[in-house]
C-alpha cells in the first residue's frame, strides 16, 4: 500500500497520509441507546476519531447499517481508495494506535487487521466495532463477504497466548486442511479467504490501550468504561522533546510585546525565535496544564544555566519521560535548538536574553473559561500578544470525551476574551478549520457560525447546528457586555 508521503514530521510525529488512499466508513447502530449519557458518550468518541483521523487526509466514506459492511468495502473500492477502515459509532482510535498499526500492516504484508476473536466450535469472528482491510488484497482474494454463509472454512493456528481471556489470540496464521462449521460467524470467512490468498490477517497488537469501544448495548458497562476511563493515570509530564514542528513566520513588524507558550521542550524558545520577535518581546507567559511542565520550566529559567538539557530534566524532581521519549531524544531537541541559534554561543547569548523577560507561569486548562480569565488578568489591555495555543483545542489524548462543538466553543471563548482584552493578539497553533495563523480582527461571531458548519461531520452534530448557533451569540452578548 502506497499510503504515506515524504513530507518532514517532528520528532515523535506521524507520518502524512497521502490524499484519498484511506476511507473511513461507520457503522452507525446508535438507536440501540437507551441512555442520555451513553449516547453522548457514544457520539462523541466517534466524531472525535473521525475529526481526528480527517484532519491527517484520511476520508469519510459515509455512515452506514452493520449489514452494509459487504457492500461497504465493494463502494471503498470501486472509489480507488487503498485502505478501509470500518469502524462502529462508541469506538475512540488515538492517531498513534492507528499509524503504528498501519504501518505493522505495510511493513508485514498484512491484508486484514481488527478484532480477531476465536470462537472454537464457531470458528473465528471478525468484531465489527473495528477493522482495517487493504482493498487491493481483498480483491485479488476473490472479494470474499463479511457475512458470508460458508461453513467450509481454513483451519487457522494461532498463538497461546491472548491479550486477555482465552479467545484473543496475539496471532494467527493459516492451516492447510478446511472443516465444516455447524454455525459460523461474520468474518470468519473473509479471514480465511485472505489468509488462502497468501496474505496475513492480524489482530491490533500495537498501542491497544489507546483505543476503546462502549459496548453501548450494554447501559452500565458503557458507564463503568468511561469511569475507568476518565478516572485512570493520565501521564501529564513534561514533553522534553517537540512533538509539533514550529514553523518560521515573521512577525517582527507586529510590535508583539508578549508571548503566550506551553511548556514544552524549547517551545518558547523556537517560538520566538522563529517568529522573528527576540527583539520586541518583553513579556513571556509560559502556560500548561501540567504541574511537572510548570516545574521545569521554573528550573529552565530561574535556575539553569543553558548547557546541560538532560541535567535540567534530572534535577527537576517531579520529571519522568513520557512514553516514548528518551535521553537520545532529549539531546537531539537541544541539539536543535542549538543548531536554530547557530552556534552554543548563540545560543547562550539567546537564553540569557530569554530568561531576563517578564516571566510569569500560569498552571491550568487552555479549554476552561476560568482559566481563560486568569491569563486575561495578568496581561494590559494595551498589549500585542503572541498566543500559541499549540494542538491544545484538539488533543486526542485528553479530550476524547469532551465533543468537538465543546471545545470550539472554548476556543471562541478564549478568542472574543483576548479581543475585549488586548490591543490586538494573534492566535497560532491548531485552531480548527482556520488557518494556523489569526488576529482577533480577523474574525467575526458570522465567521465562527459558518465554520462551525465544516465542523458538522456526523449526523447528530448537523442536528444541533442550530441550537449551537444561539450558544454562540449568547456568549458573545455575554463577553461584549462585560468589556472592560
Amino acid at each position: 500500500m502506497n499510503l504515506f508521503t515524504s513530507e518532514s514530521q517532528s520528532l515523535k510525529g506521524n507520518p502524512k497520509i497521502r490524499p484519498n488512499s484511506i476511507c473511513l466508513a461507520v457503522i452507525d447502530d446508535r438507536e440501540t441507546i437507551k441512555h442520555d449519557l451513553v449516547r453522548y458518550l457514544v457520539e462523541t468518541y466517534t466524531e472525535n476519531t473521525l475529526y481526528n483521523l480527517q484532519k491527517r487526509r484520511c476520508e469519510i466514506l459515509g455512515f452506514f447499517k452493520e449489514t452494509e459492511i459487504d457492500d461497504i468495502m465493494l463502494k471503498a473500492y470501486e472509489e480507488n481508495y487503498e485502505l478501509l477502515v470500518v469502524l462502529k459509532t462508541g469506538t475512540f482510535i488515538n492517531s498513534s494506535f492507528f499509524f503504528e498499526n498501519v504501518k505493522d500492516m505495510i511493513k508485514n504484508n498484512i491484508a486484514l487487521m481488527g478484532h480477531v476473536l476465536d470462537y472454537k466450535e464457531k470458528h473465528y469472528f471478525l468484531h465489527e466495532q473495528c477493522f482495517f482491510i487493504n482493498l487491493k488484497s481483498w480483491k485479488l482474494s476473490g472479494s470474499p463477504q463479511y457475512f458470508s454463509k460458508e461453513k467450509k472454512l481454513l483451519d487457522i493456528h494461532r498463538s497461546l497466548e491472548n491479550f486477555h481471556d482465552d479467545y484473543t489470540p496475539k496471532w494467527i496464521e493459516g492451516g492447510k486442511n478446511k472443516k465444516t462449521y455447524a454455525e459460523t460467524l461474520p468474518g470468519g470467512h473473509l479471514i480465511c479467504t485472505i489468509l488462502e490468498s497468501g496474505f496475513k490477517v492480524s489482530p491490533f497488537k500495537h498501542e491497544r490501550n489507546l483505543k476503546w469501544f462502549t459496548y453501548h448495548s450494554d447501559t452500565m458497562k458503557s458507564l463503568m468504561k468511561f469511569i475507568n476511563l476518565i478516572n485512570a493515570e493520565h501521564d501529564v509530564g513534561f514533553f522534553s522533546t517537540e512533538t509539533e514542528i514550529i514553523k518560521k513566520i515573521d512577525l517582527k513588524d507586529k510590535n508583539i510585546c508578549t508571548v503566550f507558550s506551553i511548556a514544552s521542550a524549547f517551545h518558547p524558545f523556537k517560538l520566538i525565535r522563529n517568529s522573528n520577535l527576540q527583539y520586541t518581546v518583553k513579556n513571556l507567559i509560559v502556560y500548561d496544564y501540567s504541574p511537572v511542565a510548570i516545574d521545569v520550566y521554573k528550573n529552565m529559567l530561574q535556575v539553569w544555566d543553558g548547557k546541560n538539557y538532560l541535567n535540567l530534566l534530572r534535577n527537576t524532581k517531579t520529571f519522568e519521560y513520557k512514553a516514548g521519549h528518551n535521553d537520545i531524544l532529549s539531546a537531539k531537541s537541544f541539539h536543535e535548538m542549538i543548531v536554530l541559534c547557530g552556534s552554543d554561543e548563540e545560543w547562550s547569548r539567546y537564553f540569557e536574553k530569554i530568561c531576563k523577560l517578564n516571566v510569569d507561569f500560569k498552571l491550568g486548562n487552555l479549554l476552561s473559561e476560568v482559566f481563560h480569565k486568569k491569563l486575561v488578568d495578568s496581561i494590559n489591555i494595551n498589549n500585542i500578544c503572541l498566543f500559541n495555543v499549540s494542538n491544545i483545542f484538539n488533543y486526542e489524548s485528553e479530550t476524547f470525551w469532551i465533543d468537538i462543538f465543546q471545545r470550539y466553543f472554548s476556543f471562541f471563548n478564549l478568542y472574543i476574551m483576548m479581543k475585549n482584552n488586548t490591543k490586538i493578539t494573534y492566535f497560532l497553533g491548531s485552531l480548527f478549520n482556520f488557518n494556523n495563523l489569526i488576529s482577533t480582527n480577523d474574525l467575526s461571531l458570522q465567521d465562527f457560525i459558518d465554520k462551525s458548519k465544516e465542523l458538522a461531520i456526523t449526523p447528530w452534530q448537523k442536528e444541533r447546528l442550530e441550537d449551537f448557533k444561539k450558544s454562540l451569540i449568547k456568549r458573545y452578548e455575554d463577553l461584549s457586555s462585560k468589556n472592560r
